[in-house]
């Protein structure tokens, strides 16, 4: 894992950018649920946008590797879905 981290670092701290700036937004917003899962949805597309283009520049994109990535995005926006339904 950390030699993966070592040879791709920019890869790595512009996910971690994104995860965090999604997460500040998120807090930030507390006031608003719906502008909260606008930015969970935003962070969550950026998310699977890098995952992509980072295989794809690699040359190992595969239909698994996109259908996981999305995959993985959706399930952050169906448990912040679930979540916001149950406090209203």
């Amino acid at each position: 894992m950390f030699l993966h981290i070592k040879q791709h670092p920019s890869y790595y701290a512009s996910l971690l950018m994104v995860l965090f700036l999604g997460v500040v937004s998120f807090w930030n917003a507390s006031y608003d649920r719906i502008l909260q899962m606008a930015i969970i949805v935003a962070t969550s597309v950026f998310y699977v946008f890098l995952a992509i283009m980072h295989h794809v520049v690699h040359h190992d994109t595969t239909a698994k590797i996109v259908i996981e990535y999305v995959l993985i995005g959706s399930l952050a926006i169906a448990v912040f879905l679930f979540l916001f339904q149950s406090i209203i």
